[in-house]
């Protein structure tokens, strides 16, 4: 068991691949696309800057509302003197609702370690609960042993013997002990 949960830990970090230079998040219907530097936001291709409502055209994070898939572009300058333009490019196809958001896949880690230590400290107060309180020897008994050899006297038995045509014959009627059958009704 511990070993799926090791091989799901290593492939949910594997598999989670986070661009380092620009992103998107989606936040129940917002989505915010990060470009790498701050620069100029386009709706599809670079020919015309969008219009927007916040007086800084320039920035390095952008909010939209999602309704449908959509081409975003950034256009920035790596080196603001000399160096041309980069295109920076965001196709946003999701899925956006109001009650929806994004998980990080840091967040399930952190559920796992916490569901692994909560059953540990579990596991442990049980084990110490369940501890016997008294030590493993012998108790001293009041009753003096028997000795051997003289045991009482075999008198009549308390118990009348059945008889054999009263015995059942069914298939759990006799007991089997150390060899010997005995029967049992």
């Amino acid at each position: 068991m511990t070993v799926q949960a090791v091989f799901v830990i290593i492939f949910m970090f594997a598999t989670s691949v986070k661009a380092e230079t620009g992103g998107a998040e989606f936040w129940k219907k917002d989505v915010t696309l990060t470009c790498p530097e701050r620069g100029t936001w386009h709706k599809g291709q670079p020919t015309t800057p969008e219009a927007t409502t916040s007086p800084v055209v320039s920035t390095k994070e952008y909010t939209f509302l999602y309704e449908r898939q959509v081409l975003y572009t950034c256009q920035y300058k790596k080196n603001e003197h000399t160096s041309p333009t980069v295109n920076y490019y965001f196709y946003v196809k999701g899925k956006a609702c109001q009650n929806c958001f994004e998980l990080d896949p840091k967040f399930f880690v952190v559920i796992i370690v916490v569901d692994v230590i909560g059953t540990a400290v579990v596991m442990m107060i049980i084990y110490r609960c369940s501890k016997k309180k008294s030590s493993d020897a012998p108790t001293p008994s009041n009753k003096p042993t028997p000795r051997a050899g003289h045991r009482a006297p075999h008198g009549p038995s308390e118990y009348e013997t059945l008889n054999p045509n009263t015995r059942s014959q069914d298939t759990y009627s006799t007991v089997v002990n150390s060899g010997m059958v005995n029967r049992t009704g």
